[in-house]
């Protein structure tokens, strides 16, 4: 065998080398890119009992830009105005269910009258229903991903990114995920709650996660074991 011909069957090695290593990094980079919690050793759901005991309301907007997203943010305003003394006397998720359902059809009115003041042509629908939701944080809150009744108000197709809140208990804090909930609405969901709920709620784990970007360094540390002399 040449040199010549040693050298390119070599060259073609650490071609075939390089090709797997690449593959190999980009799937760790996926993995290390992930939120900390896809790797917690929390349940995979929310228990059916913590479901029971939570009535979401959600509002999807009409599209991303600006004006829909701040119009979805109008409703939300005006119809937890609306809505605030109907939910405040329930003690059970199904009686502020119950208490909102005659209430449709007034919600769908205010709704649509804040659209109609902001001038846009498509209208608002509201129900009922059950809903999956995604595992999600809300101020000092991590709520478990699972299947939650829901309020659901739908600003004309939906199409636009949502808003979020919990009607009952009632924790509707328009801060969002910057909202920190007082030590006394605390002490009122561990009253509503069992024990491993509320920790559910409140776990130490219900922090924003922490993403481990490593891409640059697995990337150099690459480029090293296959070219050594450089």
């Amino acid at each position: 065998m040449t040199h010549s011909v040693f050298c390119k069957k070599k060259m073609r090695f650490r071609s075939l080398l390089h090709h797997i290593l690449l593959i190999l990094l980009l799937f760790i980079s996926v993995l290390l890119l992930l939120p900390a919690h896809y790797f917690a050793d929390e349940p995979a759901h929310s228990s059916p009992a913590l479901e029971d005991k939570i009535l979401r309301l959600h509002i999807l907007a009409a599209g991303n830009d600006t004006a829909s997203q701040e119009l979805k943010l109008h409703v939300r305003d005006e119809i937890l105005a609306l809505i605030q003394d109907t939910v405040s006397d329930a003690t059970t998720a199904k009686e502020a269910e119950a208490a909102l359902l005659p209430r449709l059809d007034e919600i769908v009115i205010v709704a649509n009258r804040v659209l109609a003041d902001a001038g846009v042509s498509y209208h608002a629908t509201a129900e009922l229903a059950t809903e999956f939701f995604p595992i999600k944080q809300y101020g000092s809150v991590l709520l478990p991903p699972g299947e939650y009744r829901a309020l659901r108000i739908v600003l004309d197709e939906g199409k636009g990114k949502n808003w979020w809140c919990m009607l009952y208990p009632s924790l509707c804090l328009t801060e969002g995920i910057t909202a920190t909930i007082p030590d006394e609405e605390k002490e009122e969901l561990r009253g509503l709650l069992t024990e491993e709920e509320y920790d559910t709620l409140f776990s130490a784990k219900a922090k924003k996660p922490l993403f481990r970007f490593r891409l640059l360094e697995l990337w150099e540390e690459l480029t090293e074991l296959l070219h050594p002399d450089k």
